[in-house]
């Protein structure tokens, strides 16, 4: 967990006007009201029981509640960005005074975010003791709209302020109090690490995971599902992963509760170093490109024993990446020939790389293709799709034109036109496709495309569907 924290004074200056405060998302995660949570940045956020995050403006305000940051829980980013902003952090009631810059007087932060003047230094120091000047922090001017005033601070005697006392407390959201470290919902890895091979276990609280885990690497702290590599573990049950042959350099794993697409809750960094890893110098893979009637096939050799076969990527700039460009994927490990259809007018670079699950390992030579006339034309290409809703169930189903050899992706988004990669998927991977069914949906409107998978970016999509779930 990152002790370091940059505060999110630029979030709570401006968003609260940029965005509104209306019901929150639904948040498939197992997350525990008055929890603490980041994204991939250090900025930390209260997680509201109304379903919303609360800024912290300064580490200052942050302080005043919390003494470490030890119960911080990391989620993905796009976990983050589903839970709306409901505000800033106000300072704890009766933990410190404050003032701003551009007036002399001091004030007593009482309950929800009330600020009472202490009409006088004999008042102060009865109230605090002849030090009472060293409790006053300077909250910057910005911030200053998040309080109210109340009335002047007049009586020696104060409303005692319980030490349970939460955010939640003072924004008028809930009574509940904040949960205790075993009523968090959280992952807990460990780990071993023999010669180029680590071993991971990792236990769960209060989290179901009904879709399985990632467990991520990368040669940085906090990797992330999707970008870095990965395992698939769909069993809930799960709780140990291996990682063999791994190169020599710095690995840092993270666990995950996968959310059909995207990550949840995370868990902490486990870093390893493997000193005694595989040399990549040894590995090689060289392609070359044939023109056929139907296309182009990318031809490869290699002395790589790849057990999770290849990547063939492409794309108009030289050295193609995975991820981040168009792909097919070849699990095979014997594969050395792929067929690319359908391309179109241009001059298209590719490379086949070892697969290692979520990520490349050696690349191949970048093999450079030119098309002076396209084969096919998408124009003549055409996706029709419809829908009904039944309950909290939405059921589709689709004709296309020709067909899609890799098979389809139906991508939702509350937003018009949806694509892939980037929105909530299904894949069906078989070209006889033509109906799919999304279940649990929550209340709301949401948009539906259909498109051709190309393996790594869709093709044709259909029109956009816009339904509503009650």
């Amino acid at each position: 967990m990152l002790k370091k924290f940059l505060v999110g004074a630029l979030i709570g200056l401006f968003v609260l006007t940029l965005l509104p405060l209306t019901a929150s998302a639904t948040i498939s995660s197992s997350l525990v009201p008055g929890t603490l949570i980041r994204g991939s940045s250090d900025s930390i956020y209260y997680y509201g029981a109304d379903g919303k995050r609360y800024v912290f403006p300064t580490e200052k305000t942050y302080k005043t509640w919390f003494i470490t940051f030890d119960t911080v829980i990391a989620i993905s980013n796009e976990l983050l960005g589903e839970i709306p902003i409901g505000g800033n952090v106000t300072y704890k009631p009766g933990v410190k005074l404050v003032k701003i810059t551009t007036d002399p007087k001091v004030y007593y932060v009482d309950k929800e975010g009330t600020l009472k003047w202490v009409t006088s230094e004999s008042l102060a120091k009865n109230l605090w003791g002849a030090d009472w000047s060293k409790k006053i922090d300077d909250v910057p001017d910005p911030f200053f709209i998040n309080y109210k005033i109340g009335e002047p601070l007049e009586n020696p005697e104060l409303t005692a302020i319980p030490a349970t006392y939460s955010i939640n407390q003072d924004k008028l959201i809930s009574t509940q109090p904040d949960p205790t470290d075993s009523q968090l919902s959280k992952i807990t890895l460990t780990g071993s690490i023999s010669t180029n091979t680590v071993n991971l276990k990792w236990t769960t609280t209060n989290i179901s995971a009904d879709q399985g885990f990632k467990v991520v690497w990368a040669n940085q702290p906090d990797p992330v599902y999707p970008g870095n590599e990965y395992h698939y573990l769909s069993d809930p049950s799960a709780r140990s992963d291996t990682w063999e042959g791994l190169f020599k350099g710095t690995y840092y794993f993270r666990v995950c509760e996968y959310q059909a697409g995207k990550c949840g809750i995370y868990s902490d960094n486990m870093a390893f170093i493997v000193e005694d890893g595989i040399n990549t110098g040894t590995k090689s893979i060289t392609a070359m490109s044939e023109t056929v009637t139907d296309g182009i096939k990318i031809k490869w050799t290699t002395n790589i024993s790849s057990p999770s076969g290849f990547k063939i990527v492409k794309a108009e700039h030289v050295n193609p990446v995975y991820p981040g460009d168009e792909y097919h994927y070849l699990s095979s490990p014997s594969a050395n020939i792929d067929l690319w259809s359908d391309l179109a007018v241009g001059t298209w670079h590719f490379r086949v790389c070892e697969y290692l699950g979520g990520s490349c390992g050696v690349y191949s030579n970048d093999v450079i293709v030119i098309i002076k006339a396209a084969t096919t034309s998408t124009a003549d290409k055409s996706i029709s799709a419809s829908a009904v809703v039944y309950g909290n169930s939405v059921s589709l189903n689709w004709t296309a034109s020709f067909t899609s050899g890799q098979g389809f992706k139906i991508v939702k988004a509350e937003h018009i036109n949806p694509i892939y990669p980037g929105d909530d998927y299904h894949y069906l991977s078989s070209s006889a496709a033509k109906s799919d069914v999304w279940q649990g949906l929550s209340a709301g409107t949401y948009h539906f495309r259909v498109c051709e998978y190309l393996g790594g970016a869709c093709g044709v999509y259909s029109n956009d569907l816009v339904l509503t779930v009650q």
